[in-house]
């Protein structure tokens, strides 16, 4: 079990404490040690003895728990990923392709842990995908903001082929188009195809969930208003913030 006790046990227990008790945020109350089994490195969280650890476990957008929740077989992971993937406007190493390449192996760590705790193969790699690009955009400069775009953008591309097909099936060709458009990156391209053709299948249910979603918050509100209540209680706490990193 690659998740440890700080004494060396199989971790058996996640002690977090929500703070506030209303909150979205936690704060780690036990130390734990994940050892990659990739690498044998050792990834003790927190960090250095006395940190202090908060995070929002993982940061899935409220529109997606219905696919990917923000706790559970990921915890542990998403812990350890926000305590060593640090804010891209604070970067560890001040050379920031240093700093690129460090966290390119801390969301690899991540995703391995994930599919250790035994995280079902795609969801792990779409939260491995999505960390990623967004590594790629604050660490990356130009090329980063290059990249996300082109992912967006091949997934809308993905997506418009696929209902002009119900018209005329030659339209299929355009979904080879990102995929070509992928090749340049290199290294990245499996990434951008992931995120491309992910993009392009999550889209449409995504966009089921706020219809279903927003009849609902829109009552919430309307409720709220009439009663003199808080109309803005009715995104919080299920709004995802930053994650806390290492304090």
């Amino acid at each position: 079990m690659p998740f440890l006790t700080d004494d060396g046990h199989p971790l058996d227990e996640l002690a977090l404490a929500q703070r506030p008790a209303d909150g979205y945020r936690f704060e780690l109350r036990e130390p734990f040690v994940y050892v990659d089994p990739a690498s044998g490195r050792r990834y003790p969280v927190p960090e250095q003895s006395g940190q202090r650890v908060e995070t929002d476990l993982a940061s899935v957008p409220t529109l997606v728990w219905a696919f990917i929740a923000s706790y559970g077989r990921q915890s542990a992971p998403a812990v350890m990923h926000d305590v060593y993937a640090a804010p891209t406007d604070e970067p560890v190493t001040p050379d920031r392709r240093a700093e690129l390449e460090r966290r390119r192996e801390v969301d690899r760590v991540f995703r391995t842990a994930l599919r250790e705790q035994g995280v079902p193969l795609l969801r792990s790699t779409l939260m491995w995908a999505w960390v990623s690009a967004d590594r790629e955009r604050g660490l990356a400069g130009v090329a980063g903001a290059v990249f996300v775009w082109q992912a967006i953008l091949g997934a809308i591309v993905v997506v418009a082929a696929s209902v002009l097909a119900f018209w005329n099936i030659g339209w299929l060709v355009l979904a080879v188009l990102p995929a070509i458009a992928a090749v340049p990156w290199w290294r990245l391209a499996p990434l951008m195809l992931l995120l491309n053709y992910s993009g392009a299948v999550l889209s449409p249910l995504v966009v089921l969930q706020l219809l279903a979603v927003a009849p609902f918050r829109l009552i919430e509100v309307i409720v709220e208003l009439v009663t003199g209540g808080d109309p803005g209680s009715v995104v919080r706490p299920t709004a995802v913030g930053r994650s806390g990193r290492r304090r």
